[in-house]
């Protein structure tokens, strides 16, 4: 999949941010769970802030793939963790 997302003059390739999404939910496992704005600096330090959309959308279709989930810890923050 080639497709990119275009937010804010970024442009980013929608298969790195699942790849990065799922490389972290693999290197932190069930048991420990990591944010959307971790993914965006992984994938593009300097405009990070402008891509956390993009990266919550790429994670909600990983979700409905059933390679990860979303948990609520603080009830203010969207997390997502590896599925079991």
């Amino acid at each position: 999949m080639l497709k990119y997302l275009h937010q804010q003059g970024v442009m980013v390739f929608a298969d790195d941010i699942r790849q990065k999404i799922l490389k972290l939910a693999e290197e932190r496992g069930s048991d420990r769970s990591f944010a959307p704005w971790e993914v965006a600096r992984e994938v593009d330090q300097k405009n990070w802030r402008m891509i956390v959309d993009q990266v919550v959308l790429v994670a909600s279709v990983l979700i409905r793939e059933g390679k990860i989930k979303a948990i609520n810890k603080t009830k203010r923050t969207l997390r997502f963790r590896k599925t079991r």
